[in-house]
């Protein structure tokens, strides 16, 4: 009997390294090579982009900023749920300064457009001043 139990046990042995072994060729099969970066094979245009959602398009998104994209023919424009002037500057004018760094349509129009006709406003700099500590930053971060 102590022969039968000897006899499994090393079969088992064998069976686990059988398994074990295939495992890390595929680990290491998985990690990019610098030249997939060239392969058109490896490379999905299409794909969903693994990188999360900037803070623009995450609040855009969840309805956030008060005023939408309407298409029109010739040109686009924005439509606001209430008027600009009523809007509290604080957040939205540094949120829609966040998506100017933004480089996917409807973001990259309707934040440079938003934050256009939030300065136009007539007491806009009255209400931006004080942001100005926050609006640097992100505008330096834009320009880059």
């Amino acid at each position: 009997r102590m022969s039968s139990g000897i006899q499994i046990k090393p079969k088992t042995a064998v069976q686990k390294s059988k398994t074990s072994s295939p495992s890390p060729e595929p680990a290491t099969k998985l990690q990019p090579k610098p030249s997939d970066k060239l392969n058109p094979k490896t490379i999905d245009p299409f794909g969903v982009h693994s990188r999360p959602p900037s803070t623009f398009a995450a609040i855009y998104a969840k309805g956030g900023i008060p005023c939408r994209l309407v298409h029109g023919s010739v040109k686009h424009r924005l439509q606001w749920e209430c008027l600009p002037q009523t809007v509290p500057f604080d957040p939205l004018l540094v949120t829609l300064a966040e998506g100017l760094r933004e480089t996917k349509h409807p973001y990259t129009f309707v934040s440079k457009e938003g934050f256009k006709e939030l300065l136009m406003v007539e007491d806009a700099a009255e209400k931006t001043i004080p942001l100005l500590p926050r609006l640097v930053p992100v505008l330096k971060a834009a320009l880059v």
